[in-house]
């Protein structure tokens, strides 16, 4: 093990923590933490995020829609009605509102209808 000797500059010497002084925390905190870092909805949320958009919008939208997914902030919605669509293109800024508010935070920065 090198001394404090065998560094450039004092500050540069990291000594070793046992075990008892070492911040623990589950895994699962300090992946969220990285996620909310990078600016993405991790898959910890998405659950939850789709769950709520379930919710919010009911069980018939929830019967017409293919695909539902979050990446970079951002809830992607693949229906299979093209007015279906369109009715959830003029609301989705209430929809993405409703969302977060369910959740407690900013979730989602915004719905992307396909």
């Amino acid at each position: 093990m090198k001394s404090t000797k065998d560094f450039a500059f004092e500050e540069d010497y990291v000594k070793p923590r046992g075990l008892s002084e070492a911040s623990e925390q589950p895994i699962l905190n300090l992946m969220e933490r990285f996620f909310e870092a990078m600016g993405v909805a991790s898959d910890f949320n998405q659950e939850e995020i789709i769950k709520a958009w379930e919710e919010v919008t009911g069980e018939f939208i929830k019967k017409l829609t293919k695909k539902i997914y979050v990446e970079n902030k951002v809830l992607y919605v693949h229906v299979n009605s093209p007015a279906l669509k369109s009715e959830l293109m003029m609301l989705r800024t209430s929809i993405c509102d409703k969302i977060n508010n369910k959740l407690g935070e900013k979730t989602i920065n915004g719905i992307y209808i396909k």
